[in-house]
C-alpha cells in the first residue's frame, strides 16, 4: 500500500513515515486552502443571505444633509444635497451584506492567526507533559488538524444555502426575517453534530501527530488533545 500523502485518513502512517517531523510547507499549504475556502464560503453565504432578505425598507438618505442644514434660514448658502429626498428605499439583505462585508477579507488574517494560536496552545500543553520537539513540527500538526473543518463548512453551508433558497418569500421585512429564522432554525442541531464529528476527526490527526512530533506516547498525546478539544468545543458551542 502506498504511503499516504496527507494525514487525513491514515494519520498514524503519515506521521510515522516522516519520523516526527511532518513537512511544514505541506501543512502551511493545507492551512492556505482552509483560509481561502472559509473566506469564499463566507462570501457565498453573504450573497445568499442578501438574496433571502430581498425586501425593500425605508432608510435615511445619506446624500441628504439633514433638516438642521437644509431648513436653517440663517445659512447663506444651501448645502448641496438638500434637493435630495430625506429617505430612500434599499434592499434589507443588501444592507446587511454591506455591514458584514468585512468578514471574508478578515478571514484571510484570522484563520492563519488562529492556526498560530492553536499551535502555541498545543505546544505549551505538550511541554507541560515533558514533550520534546520543534515548534514548527507542532504547528504542522495543528495545521493538518484544521483541514477537517472544511467538511463542516461545505456540509452545513450547503444545507443552510438550500434552506435559504427554499424559504417562503415575503414582501415585508418582518415576514422575511421570520421566514429566514424558520428556514435555518433546524440547522443548529446538525451544526452541533458536525462540530463534534469534525473535532473527533481533527483530534485523531493531532493525537498521532503530537505523539510523533513531540515524542509522546499515544495515550499522553490523546489526553492532551482530548482536553484541548473538549475545551474548544465548550468555548464554541456555549
Amino acid at each position: 500500500m502506498a504511503d499516504p500523502r496527507t494525514p487525513l485518513l491514515r494519520p498514524d502512517s503519515y506521521f510515522e513515515r516522516h519520523d516526527g517531523s511532518p513537512p511544514f510547507a505541506h501543512a502551511a499549504a493545507a492551512v492556505a486552502v482552509v483560509t481561502i475556502a472559509t473566506a469564499g464560503g463566507l462570501a457565498v453565504f453573504l450573497g445568499e443571505f442578501a438574496a433571502a432578505l430581498d425586501v425593500p425598507i425605508t432608510v435615511d438618505n445619506p446624500a441628504y444633509p439633514g433638516d438642521v442644514f437644509c431648513e436653517d434660514s440663517a445659512l447663506e448658502d444651501t448645502p448641496s444635497g438638500c434637493g435630495e429626498p430625506e429617505t430612500v428605499e434599499r434592499e434589507l439583505g443588501a444592507l446587511v451584506a454591506e455591514e458584514l462585508s468585512w468578514l471574508p477579507p478578515a478571514t484571510v488574517v484570522l484563520v492563519p492567526l488562529f492556526w498560530l494560536v492553536q499551535g502555541g496552545v498545543l505546544h505549551a500543553a505538550s511541554a507541560l507533559a515533558d514533550g520534546e520537539g520543534a515548534f514548527a513540527d507542532t504547528l504542522a500538526v495543528a495545521g493538518w488538524g484544521m483541514v477537517p473543518s472544511l467538511a463542516r463548512l461545505f456540509g452545513v453551508g450547503a444545507l443552510v444555502i438550500y434552506r435559504l433558497r427554499t424559504a417562503a418569500p415575503s414582501e415585508s421585512p418582518e415576514g422575511a426575517i421570520d421566514a429566514l429564522r424558520a428556514a435555518i432554525g433546524g440547522v443548529e442541531a446538525i451544526g452541533v453534530l458536525a462540530a463534534v464529528a469534525v473535532a473527533l476527526w481533527a483530534g485523531v490527526i493531532r493525537t498521532y501527530g503530537l505523539a510523533d512530533a513531540r515524542d509522546h506516547s499515544i495515550g499522553t498525546a490523546a489526553t492532551i488533545v482530548g482536553v484541548l478539544t473538549v475545551l474548544g468545543l465548550v468555548f464554541e458551542l456555549f
